[in-house]
């Protein structure tokens, strides 16, 4: 890594980026332990139960600390556990100790029955958690979830204050990464206190982890992280505050970037090219398990015609968008599984997988659709939010398939992605562009969107045959080449029925200080700000 500029340092040179003259301040290293970010992605909440966004599973990763966690280069450490254990009885039992010394920002001591009663009121259905799937691994969560048992039946508990107890209905290969990206605790106390209102505002959120968030609410542009004192690792924590300013325009945010605003920012689009020529060292890229995709209103008369998003995929020329529209390092998908997470037989997961662009075909099944829909001209609703990439995105779509399709028009219905989450919620929607991220190293989480039983399942689409490959998933316990072969199934099918259409697999591009240190940005999960320098 480069060592830190000399404070009070400036190297000022004009460049020009996107039509705007500016000045680019290598920066003096930031004053008082502040670092200045910006973030295309707003936080819609802090309550763990109920983050399912990317900006919020950010967020999570700042101010809370599971039982395990990530260390500074992405592999599974202790975190509020004393140690990472060993599962016994077939790999489906964690008795996991909890370190003496945890507390909450408050100053009050962390407990089992914090955990325990996060995962409970996670899978309690009366409280509709989207994330409630990420616990189904858990023993008697069917019955819990979906059946109206009682929530202690569940297969979690507190043998004593400083003990968790995890059954598993089967054993999890993946388990370590959910019990350090998921599997968060609450302050049960202040949710009794703050109810509904429990991490919806600074003042309503309380942390246990490295930092605690101030000047925040659900409609917050601007916030801050502050190092929260009675975390137990809080000398290690370098910076003091992190400032994070949402910036959805990467064009104003690399401006900030460039004249010293900011030490780090966020950035998508056609922009990235630009910087190239002049601020590559500046650059920080890396490929991510992160895919975007559509989904679809499985109720909708058009959206859910099966034909109709055969025909869709079909007119989609997922390279050309990676390489020329977004040219930010993302790729054309393969499938809704992001490659370079898993292999079988020493290939790449997606290896023979491929959603080619085919007009013969894409006009096929169109009229397949036209004559099932019983009409000939359809339109398309399809919401984005309002940020650069996805702006890109949107026009691709539009005239890619307005123009190998004539008969169909998409009318772009652009929005905060607090609004368009919220669309999703509420089943009003026509089809909507979304992206996903894992927090553990296997395809089920991406699966899960074009389960019917899954919780990301913002389409309500269900398949039979896709169904059962999925419990046939849930069946093997080993992460082997014959959990994979299934899963890879599954990505096959969807690819044919289009559950959900994935359209490609994003980079994370950030533009970064060199002054700053020891700041990684991960395939699975984000960059911790705690292990910044």
């Amino acid at each position: 890594m480069n060592k830190k500029l000399t404070a009070g340092a400036i190297l000022a040179i004009v460049v020009v980026v996107g039509g705007y003259t500016i000045f680019n301040r290598h920066s003096k290293e930031s004053v008082g332990n502040t670092l200045n970010i910006t973030v295309q992605s707003p936080i819609t909440t802090l309550d763990p139960n109920f983050a399912d966004d990317v900006g919020s599973n950010w967020a999570e990763v700042q101010t809370l600390e599971g039982l395990y966690t990530t260390g500074k280069n992405g592999d599974i450490v202790a975190g509020v556990a004393k140690n990472i254990v060993k599962p016994t009885q077939n790999n489906t039992v964690y008795t996991i100790k909890l370190k003496q010394n945890q507390k909450w920002s408050d100053g009050k001591k962390v407990t089992a029955k914090d955990f325990v009663s996060s995962v409970q009121r996670q899978v309690n259905p009366v409280y509709k958690s989207t994330r409630a799937n990420h616990f189904k691994d858990i023993a008697n969560y069917d019955a819990v979830h979906n059946k109206g048992a009682n929530v202690k039946q569940l297969g979690i508990s507190a043998p004593d204050s400083e003990t968790v107890k995890i059954t598993l209905s089967h054993p999890v290969p993946y388990f370590n990464f959910i019990l350090a990206n998921q599997l968060y605790p609450i302050n049960t106390d202040k949710v009794k206190s703050y109810g509904k209102k429990y991490g919806q505002t600074a003042a309503t959120t309380v942390s246990n982890g490295a930092y605690s968030i101030k000047k925040w609410n659900q409609s917050a542009t601007t916030w801050q992280f502050e190092k929260n004192p009675y975390y137990a690792d809080a000398k290690k924590v370098h910076y003091k505050t992190i400032k994070a300013t949402v910036v959805t325009d990467s064009t104003l945010a690399s401006k900030q970037y460039l004249s010293g605003k900011v030490d780090e920012a966020v950035i998508s689009g056609d922009i990235i090219a630009k910087l190239k020529e002049k601020n590559a060292a500046d650059i920080q890229s890396k490929q991510t398990g992160r895919v975007a995709f559509i989904t679809w209103n499985s109720k909708d008369k058009i959206a859910g015609n099966t034909n109709f998003k055969r025909a869709i995929s079909y007119a989609i020329d997922r390279k050309v968008l990676a390489e020329q529209t977004l040219q930010d390092g993302s790729t054309a998908a393969k499938s809704i599984v992001p490659s370079g997470e898993v292999k079988i037989g020493g290939k790449d997961f997606n290896d023979g997988l491929n959603l080619p662009f085919d007009k013969a075909k894409a006009q096929q099944y169109l009229a397949q659709a036209q004559q099932e829909i019983g009409q000939k001209k359809l339109t398309l609703t399809l919401n984005m939010a309002d940020t650069d990439a996805y702006k890109a995105l949107g026009v691709y779509l539009k005239q890619r398939i307005e123009s190998v399709l004539p008969d169909v028009t998409i009318n772009l219905n652009r929005m905060p992605l607090t609004a368009e989450i919220s669309a999703f919620n509420n089943r009003n929607f026509q089809a909507g562009t979304l992206s996903w991220s894992t927090d553990y190293n296997d395809p089920s989480d991406f699966l899960d969107m074009a389960y019917s039983d899954g919780a990301i399942n913002f389409t309500k689409w269900q398949n039979k045959e896709y169904d059962a490959l999925i419990g046939k998933i849930s069946e093997q316990g080993e992460a082997n080449d014959q959990r994979f072969k299934l899963e890879k199934q599954a990505a096959k099918l969807n690819n044919d029925l289009n559950g959900v259409t994935p359209l490609y697999q994003a980079a994370n591009v950030h533009l970064l200080k060199k002054s700053v240190r020891n700041l990684n940005y991960p395939v699975v999960g984000y960059q911790n700000y705690k292990y910044a320098e």
